[in-house]
């Protein structure tokens, strides 16, 4: 588990780094919202081999922190995922990543060339003047090279995993671990309520923290959240079960009144129950 001062970000996240890089041969980094690296550790998987010899012996290491730190900035303003081309003349993108809406981290993925790009390092001269060698410029052509047309769409599947990351809630805030074991409680059992002297035993909170803590995390009051999942059930049981009765839907997620539960599930989704069974079948 990796954590920031104000996230938890789940060891799946790493895995999916882990996966993602062996199979493309680039390098994916995951930075916390104060630019510091989370993941990987750099001693576990290092710079390439070119963009190491730009940092260390020609003294390019800030100037390459500076553009990092200046793309993230961007990304952040925009809110979406930057492709670009460093000074060494390495492709990289970056994308920020938010939980609950406040940013949660950056995640890097970079030090690969494209087949358009030029083929000669932008520091090969200055290279050979200090050292004297073309070693430089060698590592700069073993470094892995794309085709633009492949690097398109390995940044269009990063954007997927980020989204699938962020919709799969394993990047969240730390208080959302102390009301994560009711969230799921409420998810896996919506037809049985449960009271909010229940929600705080579970929690080990008060009942106005957990009140608090689910507005804040949610968006929704704790009553509020019950009945909207209640209605997100009764929806796919509407849809899966075509010919199921509206009454034996309400009663199965808890509401007895069939009358009740139309009223209720039309001011939720502006629809009525059969309607909404009809419109959803013909998807």
């Amino acid at each position: 588990m990796l954590t920031t001062l104000n996230h938890t970000i789940s060891q799946q996240v790493a895995d999916i780094i882990d996966i993602y890089t062996e199979l493309h041969g680039t390098r994916v980094s995951l930075f916390g919202p104060d630019r510091q690296m989370l993941y990987p550790a750099a001693e576990g998987r290092p710079n390439c081999t070119y963009c190491r010899m730009l940092r260390e012996t020609l003294g390019q290491d800030s100037r390459c922190r500076a553009l990092d730190g200046s793309m993230m900035d961007a990304a952040l303003e925009q809110r979406t995922m930057i492709s670009y081309t460093c000074h060494g003349g390495m492709r990289e993108a970056v994308a920020p990543l938010f939980s609950a809406g406040q940013l949660a981290g950056f995640v890097m993925i970079g030090q690969f060339r494209s087949r358009t790009a030029p083929s000669i390092s932008p520091y090969k001269a200055q290279w050979e003047e200090s050292q004297g060698n073309n070693a430089l410029q060698e590592a700069f052509l073993e470094s892995t090279v794309l085709p633009e047309e492949k690097i398109e769409n390995l940044l269009a599947m990063f954007s997927q995993l980020l989204e699938l990351i962020i919709r799969g809630q394993l990047i969240h805030r730390k208080d959302y671990d102390l009301i994560e074991p009711v969230i799921e409680q409420i998810r896996q059992n919506p037809a049985q309520p449960l009271r909010l002297d229940e929600a705080a035993r579970i929690t080990g909170r008060s009942a106005s923290t957990v009140t608090r803590l689910f507005k804040k995390m949610t968006g929704r009051s704790f009553k509020q959240y019950q009945v909207d999942m209640r209605l997100q059930r009764a929806g796919e049981l509407l849809v899966a079960r075509p010919n199921c009765p509206v009454a034996e839907i309400a009663r199965e997620i808890g509401i007895e009144d069939p009358f009740y539960f139309s009223r209720l599930f039309h001011k939720h989704n502006g629809l009525s129950p059969s309607d909404y069974r009809k419109t959803h079948q013909r998807k």
